[in-house]
């Protein structure tokens, strides 16, 4: 019963915020497939192809899941040789790396959680089930879904303790729901227990390990497409990447930066704004900062008081940031340091210590809290605050031998890492009878 108010009240929200968002997809140039996929409505060219051929679906949020896909589609496709592989998501730049997946077939944008939207993705796709990646709950997308008899798996599952506080406050209106999926996969002990304490049945929940950390070690043994010719930077420069930032922390980083290059002149800093639309937003900082902008798009901004300062570099450009980090010498994690209301919680550390690289974090990276315990552990990581982070970066700048001991030890929890997708693909054949 509840999902029915909850669905009444999804629409008169939706109904409420109509005009805005007509406006808002009409005046960006968004008023096309992509905008109808939000009501269900494929007509990409591969929905004639996947037509009849029961395909996989697999739902990954944003990017953070697109990059888990990565190990896990090949791994699913190797399986399933003649099953196409679907892949929704919530944002554009998850679904611009979910493209680029081997193994998958097609993409598009998740429905809005309307059961009428949900039913109609379902009739177009006949999907043989439904993958979620992490624990993202919607509760039309699970109930339509396993009405159909089409069972839905997550994988990857985790819940975070302010999640999990926030889940158990509505625990009552969790418990059915939660026997709906046919499996739960879920990265640890303490997240298998969190799901099942909140209704989810026993026998239903395994623990499989971390996408994460497969598909960080996989990235190790890549070869780095990127040089540092490429950015214009030469073997001799120390090189620190500000990865995924947020509001504040491109400012935060320009000032340290500009407070160490005297004692470091050959310091070269790259910032990579975590979200495309604050490109100009950084990039403007940086020209406030009387520095050249280098942008990777190409051409260098001249606005500098200093003409002997080195342009800082603006990573202006989706897709190459985890390929940078190899390039680097020091990486600070962003979203971590709390400079704006949203930017908290951190972002993904793995793919630094994937190459080795020492690692910089802020005060608040709860989101990824069992990976930093694991980095904590093995002494891979400095913790900064507002007042420590020049002192911790001119450490490591100063000590070659603790970058590379540092970089070493996070590098070192990866070992072993590999074989989660392949367990995750035997949940997925269990279920579908295929084991």
């Amino acid at each position: 019963m509840w999902v029915f108010f909850y669905s009444l009240s999804l629409h008169i929200a939706f109904a409420l915020a109509l005009p805005w968002l007509l406006f808002r997809a009409w005046k960006t140039g968004k008023l096309n497939d992509s905008f109808w996929e939000r009501f269900g409505k494929l007509q990409q060219p591969w929905v004639a192809e996947v037509n009849g051929k029961s395909p996989i679906w697999i739902h990954a949020v944003s990017v953070g899941e697109s990059q888990m896909i990565a190990t896990l589609a090949p791994a699913l496709k190797e399986k399933f040789p003649e099953t196409p592989i679907l892949v929704s998501t919530n944002t554009v730049t998850g679904q611009n790396i979910a493209k680029k997946v081997e193994g998958v077939d097609g993409t598009f944008f998740v429905p809005i959680d309307f059961g009428w939207a949900i039913r109609r993705v379902l009739d177009t796709l006949k999907p043989r089930v439904l993958v979620i990646i992490e624990t993202e709950i919607w509760p039309n997308l699970i109930t339509q879904t396993t009405k159909r008899g089409v069972p839905v798996v997550f994988l990857n599952g985790r819940i975070s303790p302010k999640s999990f506080r926030g889940y158990q406050k509505i625990r009552f209106f969790l418990l059915g729901l939660l026997k709906k999926p046919a499996a739960w996969g879920m990265q640890s002990e303490e997240n298998a227990e969190r799901i099942i304490s909140l209704g989810a049945p026993h026998e239903r929940v395994q623990v499989l390990g971390n996408l994460k950390f497969e598909s960080a070690a996989k990235l190790s043994k890549m070869e780095v497409p990127l040089s540092r010719k490429d950015f214009g930077l030469s073997e001799e420069d120390l090189v620190w990447v500000g990865g995924s930032t947020f509001p504040g922390e491109e400012e935060f980083l320009l000032e340290a930066y500009d407070e160490l290059l005297p004692e470091f002149p050959n310091l070269r800093l790259i910032l990579a704004p975590r979200h495309p639309e604050r490109f100009e937003e950084a990039k403007q900082a940086i020209l406030h900062s009387a520095h050249k902008v280098s942008l990777r798009s190409g051409g260098v901004i001249e606005h500098a008081a200093q003409d002997e300062a080195p342009p800082v570099i603006l990573l202006d450009v989706m897709g190459e940031l985890r390929f940078v980090y190899a390039l680097s010498d020091l990486v600070f994690i962003g979203k971590s340091m709390g400079l704006s209301e949203k930017g908290v919680g951190g972002q993904n550390p793995l793919e630094p210590a994937a190459f080795a690289k020492p690692i910089l974090h802020g005060p608040h990276m709860q989101n990824f809290r069992e990976i930093m315990t694991q980095l904590n552990e093995a002494e891979a990581t400095t913790g900064v605050s507002e007042e420590t982070l020049i002192e911790k970066v001119r450490e490591l700048l100063g000590d070659p031998s603790l970058r590379e001991s540092k970089g070493k030890a996070g590098y070192s929890i990866l070992e072993g890492a590999e074989g989660v997708s392949e367990r995750c693909v035997g949940v997925v054949e269990e279920v579908t009878g295929d084991k």
